[in-house]
């Protein structure tokens, strides 16, 4: 056991204190996968379920409709899923973890009052490096590891608001999420439990949220509540969001729907006052059903333990192939003359490079997934990792019986797990895919088990579960109904409801009535509720414990999740298509309770009870003894709620076996199913009852130990684990956890690699430049090209420059939530952006990648607010988000620059190995190098690798201008200032309406710039048209409004025209008014403020022609002194860029021999018989190479 200080600015609790009491109690709170289209879902936020709810809606509204569905599944009965849930529930010589409740215990969550700050949490340590001692202590020992990286965001809160029972959100350490006013408002009876409705306050946020974009209690967050009036001191209920319907949490105020953790901890009562919290860290969902996985699998067989535990690293065959080793591989080399029908795998000849389109090193790939029980297989970038998977799916499939199980493939993510459902469609359409949250409605949507469903008519399973769970859960639901109906009629309790739960007595209620027909007017409503009315009089007073609503302003909280990662998570909380994008389904109660009494302290209230006429009790005290009376029976009331609530949840679990036996009908007629990695261990009892022998895990090395070992099916006979343990690694909610001695973020895919079982990499890479896969070499000294990397086209703007790492000092920052961010480099990466689109770059084609939050949001407010770029959408991503993407161009903002030489993430191989290999043909990195060298061996390395043949480093970054060739070196943002793509000169060429382009170069069409200089036309009326030039033509006498084509452009010069940009073929006049550009600019280059006016200009021309061309050489020698000014301040930074990568150099010598001097090329003779020189060439090199970095001590 190893101890860390999590919790020694507050208290401490013990990692499992308190959870082993009684048996789990399985699925009690779940929202896990409901996937019979008349079960209780959740929410959805997306445009995308409107439609799902439609078309549900046309399946079921129209009985005709539904008779057209064929009843083509014969349903049998499987029994395994039943022995599965009640086996792991019910085995009595299991480990003492397996008892531990699926939700955290409230002793879990909260500190006792006698814990001492200097206390700490011990967690098992995490073997990463040999064999484990048993399998036992593997599976007890990851499963305590989970846990705790599960539960500790939470309890940290909690700890958090017992030292600070007020603080704010934004001075919260612990990134708490906190809503005070927590009233419960109603229950929904819903097939996946009972869920309570509580409105809440946002008063502790301040601002306003935007739900849609907001990781807010996703369905499936882990959270606490405690009365108002207790802040956590005493009492702690634990449960998870059950429903974020967008219509509750956009109303005034806000409403949810949550699962308390047990049925002993339902609340009812709708006037006590509780405090909520959740973490921002984390998520809960994403773990619950691999814990529930290492629980049962502590108590049946765990193949491939020899490697896994053992660490074997010899790996032998599967056993299914050494009884027919002889495969059918046409699927997989269908182009040669050899014939590869009948092969033996295990001993026979295997196919060489020329019989199909495979390297080298994807050949063994397969053969090892092919031959091995144990099959890994590491993929750097780009060097076709999925496609050697698809490609052994696809001779597994080809060989596959009749009578064998699916092959269940998973991924990390649904992103990953649909694109490679997508090539497997290819050969095997028939694939059912598990889970809800797919994009794609064409090919996967028509492929989930819920979809199937639908458009199948499915009879009565007979023997099966669900129908019985049913039908007691409806009585249930009527009982629960009776039993807090007086909580919503909106009137005062009756003396009836006193007398049911023994408040009163027969004869306290029959004196009450008679005494308010003789006391009371007779004209008022004669009932029993009337007499206690009657009784208490005006002493009944509103009850104001309700949450009000709330202004907050205009603010909206800033997304602090990138939309991808808000996407994922709500697909990971999401367990069917079939849940309902309006909350929860199923029988519904709202609380209406309007009155109470006055809380008086110091009465003698059972005293007073034993009155047998409450007529006597004096009036003052009448409103204090009622709501004493009322509290007495809600209390009764929530002693029937938990039991009947308790019986309710065994019929919760029945009824998710029951749809899985009928489930299980349709898995097994497909030969792939595919889910995540957080799905496999969701469904993982449904799986289980397939018997499946094969399993497929792409990302293996992105994902967290448990939830591979989840995929140990007690069949399994094949694990094919495909990834890059060099790469991202997973992601922890507890940092200390990812380090010495836990290590949980080491994946079983990087763990046994590391130990030496056997594995095959790829070598040769099909996606980067070469240029660009050099800045790998530090990490992949062996990783070779692909010939087809060659053909990659130039970025247009930048010459032959693919990579660039420009250098620069600009400090860090941070923001409010503590996130880094550089200012100046985010101006300098969206100015870049922008020069790029303006040189024909689609914004789909560019990514911006950053290691921080804060500096992606940056980067996007500033794209978003460009004036170039109104309309687009953008490639803005963090690092850890963007693994197993790319683009063609990406542009890295490092963020990071200090005197402290601290590069935080920067120095964490894996993330900067996934940066690095996201381009295709252009690489552009923004950063303090000289800091990085510092700071990092790998990013000296890197450096050093950019930095020669050809050198790829510098202060200044080089652009090239497509129009003439000249390159220009941007050393800050202000480069970019009204930049048009091109070079410093002026365009001076001629616009399809005749007029001289004033702006600068710039490789946009002529065609699609907007002219705003004085219209030169001459009009039919004889006089001159008073508009500009893009504007209709109109009379100054008003006789004349409409297009008037020139009659006479003899002030202009055709010949100036470029003809390469296009010359006009329609009027010059309609060239110019355009509804929508296809032009990169996307808005007038050129505004009426930036028009030159002709008339000085032509003045200057007189003057120059007339002796002026002696002042005009005057002023050029004047420009190329300033030129040599400023080469000589270009020539000191090389001598800083030296400093870092190189051998000091001499300025003076730099200056000598790279500074051109100015030269008189030739003369041009004016009209006026004057001569006037012409000087060209001067500082048009760029700056001189550095030495190599030779500085030893940056590497100690």
């Amino acid at each position: 056991m190893a101890s860390y200080k999590r919790f020694s600015k507050y208290f401490r609790s013990d990692m499992l204190a308190g959870s082993s009491r009684g048996r789990p109690e399985q699925n009690r709170t779940t929202s896990e996968a409901n996937m019979d289209p008349d079960s209780g879902g959740c929410t959805d936020n997306s445009v995308l379920h409107l439609k799902r709810f439609a078309q549900r809606k046309w399946h079921r509204g129209d009985d005709h409709q539904q008779t057209t569905r064929q009843s083509d599944l014969t349903l049998e009965l499987n029994t395994r899923i039943r022995d599965y849930v009640n086996g792991r529930s019910g085995n009595t010589n299991a480990p003492a973890y397996v008892s531990h409740k699926e939700i955290p215990t409230s002793e879990e969550i909260s500190v006792g009052p006698n814990d001492k700050p200097e206390d700490e949490v011990d967690v098992p340590v995490n073997q990463v490096v040999g064999p484990w001692e048993s399998k036992r202590k593997y599976l007890s020992d990851h499963y305590a590891l989970l846990r705790e990286d599960a539960v500790a965001p939470l309890r940290n809160v909690v700890s958090e608001m017992k030292a600070d029972p007020w603080v704010l959100e934004k001075d919260s350490i612990e990134h708490s999420y906190i809503y005070e006013k927590v009233f419960i408002v109603g229950l929904t009876f819903a097939h996946t439990g009972i869920a309570v409705k509580v409105t809440f306050s946002l008063r502790r946020s301040g601002k306003k949220i935007l739900w849609e974009q907001s990781k807010r209690l996703v369905q499936g967050t882990l959270i606490a509540l405690s009365p108002a009036n207790d802040m956590f001191k005493s009492i702690c209920k634990v449960g998870v969001v059950a429903a974020r319907p967008l219509s509750g949490v956009n109303s005034n105020p806000p409403e949810i729907e949550i699962f308390f953790g047990s049925p002993d901890e339902i609340e009812i009562d709708p006037q006590q006052e509780w405090v909520m919290v959740e973490s921002s860290l984390g998520y809960f969902e994403a773990y619950r059903h691999t814990l529930a996985s290492l629980q049962k699998m502590a108590t049946e067989p765990f193949p491939m333990a020899e490697y896994i535990v053992g660490v074997g690293r010899e790996v032998s065959s599967p056993w299914y192939l050494e009884q027919q080793p002889f495969k059918d591989l046409s699927s997989a080399f269908p182009a040669t003359d050899e014939s590869y029908t009948h092969v033996d795998i295990l001993d026979g000849q295997w196919p060489g490079e020329s019989s199909c389109d495979l390297d080298a090193s994807q050949l063994e790939a397969l053969r090892r997934i092919l031959r091995k029980e144990l099959a890994i297989v590491q993929g750097p970038p780009g060097t076709g990792k999925t496609h050697v998977s698809v490609l052994a799916l696809k001779v597994l499939l080809q060989n596959k019986r009749q009578a064998d199980p699916p092959i269940i493939v998973t991924a990390h993510t649904n992103h990953a797990l649909d694109q490679l459902l997508r090539h497997i469609a290819e050969f095997e359409p028939s694939f059912i895919r598990l889970g809800s949250m797919t994009l794609d409605q064409d090919l996967i949507q028509p492929r989930t088990l819920f979809q199937l469903k639908r458009d199948t008519k499915v009879g009565v399973l007979q023997g099966g579960m669900r129908g019985p769970a049913l039908g007691s859960m409806r009585r249930l639901v009527k009982e629960m109904q009776a039993v807090v109906k007086s909580l919503t009629e909106g009137t005062p309790f009756s003396e009836e409801v006193f007398k049911t739960y023994g408040v009163l007595t027969d004869q306290q209620c029959k004196l009450l009535i008679s005494g308010s027909k003789q006391w009371v007017d007779l004209t008022l409503p004669d009932s029993v509720t009337a007499a206690v009315s009657k009784w208490a009089g005006d002493e009944l007073i509103p009850t104001d414990r309700r949450t009000m609503p709330e202004d907050f302003g205009f603010d909206f909280e800033e997304m602090d999740l990138e939309f991808e990662q808000l996407k994922e998570l709500e697909a990971e909380a999401k367990l069917s298509n079939d849940d309902e994008f309006e909350g929860l389904r199923g029988e519904k109660v709202r609380f209406d309770e309007p009155l109470t009494g006055r809380e008086k302290r110091g009465v003698d209230f059972d005293g007073l009870l034993k009155n047998a006429d409450l007529w006597q009790i004096p009036p003052g005290l009448r409103g204090p003894l009622y709501q004493y009376m009322q509290q007495r029976v809600k209390q009764q009331m929530l002693v029937k709620m938990r039991a009947l609530a308790k019986e309710y949840e065994k019929q919760v679990k029945d009824l998710k076996i029951g749809k899985w036996e009928i489930d299980t009908n349709f898995l097994k007629k497909s030969k792939i199913i595919g889910c995540t990695t957080t799905g496999l261990s969701k469904y993982r009892p449904l799986l289980d009852s397939l018997e499946p022998k094969i399993v497929l895990i792409e990302e293996a090395a992105e994902t967290l130990e448990a939830y591979v070992t989840a995929a140990c099916f007690t069949s399994l006979e094949h694990l094919i684990l495909v990834g890059d343990h060099q790469q991202l690694r997973g992601h922890c909610n507890e940092k200390e956890l990812e380090g010495r001695p836990w290590f949980l973020n080491v994946s079983m895919f990087e763990r046994l690699v590391r130990n030496q079982v056997e594995f095959t990499q790829l070598t040769r890479q099909r996606r980067m430049h070469p240029e660009i896969r050099r800045a790998l070499m530090p990490i992949y000294p062996k990783l070779q090209d692909h010939p087809s990397v060659l053909e990659k086209d130039a970025v247009p703007g930048m010459g032959d420059v693919r990579t660039f790492l420009f250098c620069h000092n600009w400090h860090e920052d941070h923001d409010d939530l503590m996130s880094k961010i550089n200012r100046r480099e985010a101006v300098m990466v969206v100015g870049f952006y922008n020069y790029l689109v303006n040189n024909g770059m689609k914004t789909k084609d560019i990514t911006v990648l950053t290691f921080y939050n804060g500096q992606r949001k940056l980067i996007l407010r500033g794209l978003r607010g460009h004036p170039n770029l109104q309309g687009e959408m953008f490639k803005v991503v963090t690092v850890d988000s963007y693994q197993g993407e790319e683009n063609a161009i990406v542009l890295l903002s490092l963020a990071r620059s200090n005197m402290q030489n601290n590069i935080g993430f920067l120095s964490v191989a894996n993330r900067v190995c996934v940066a690095l290999s996201r381009a295709q043909r252009g690489f552009y990195i923004f950063g303090d190098a000289r800091m990085l060298c510092k700071g990092s061996k790998l990013w000296f390395k890197l450096v050093q690798a950019m930095g020669e043949n050809p050198r790829r480093v510098g202060w200044h970054l080089p652009l090239k201008c497509q129009m003439h060739g000249i390159v220009t070196f941007a050393k800050d943002p202000d480069r970019f200032n009204d930049d048009a793509g091109g070079c410093e000169k002026d365009c001076r060429d001629i616009l399809p309406c005749g007029h001289i382009c004033v702006l600068r170069c710039h490789p946009a069409a002529h065609a699609d710039i907007v002219c705003y200089q004085p219209c030169p036309r001459e009009l039919d009326c004889g006089h001159k048209c008073s508009k500009r030039c893009h504007e209709l033509c109109e009379c100054p006498c008003g006789h004349y409004i409409g297009k008037q084509p020139i009659r006479n452009p003899t002030h202009l010069s055709p010949q100036r025209h470029n003809t390469n940009r296009g010359s006009p073929t329609k009027t010059p006049h309609d060239s110019l008014v355009k509804t929508q550009s296809t032009s990169p600019i996307k808005r007038p280059i050129t505004h009426p403020q930036d028009i030159v006016d002709l008339t000085p200009r032509a003045q200057a021309f007189r003057d120059f022609a007339a002796g002026g061309h002696k002042a005009a050489d005057a002023a050029t020698l004047a420009a190329a002194n300033e030129a040599v000014v400023k080469e000589r301040q270009r020539q000191l930074d090389e001598e800083n860029a030296a400093l870092l990568f190189g051998e000091p150099v001499d300025a003076n010598v730099v200056l000598a021999n790279k500074t051109n001097e100015l030269t008189l090329t030739g003369s041009k003779q004016g009209k006026d018989g004057a001569v006037r020189n012409i000087y060209e060439g001067f500082f048009s090199a760029p700056p001189a190479d550095p030495s190599k970095l030779t500085e030893p001590s940056l590497l100690d």
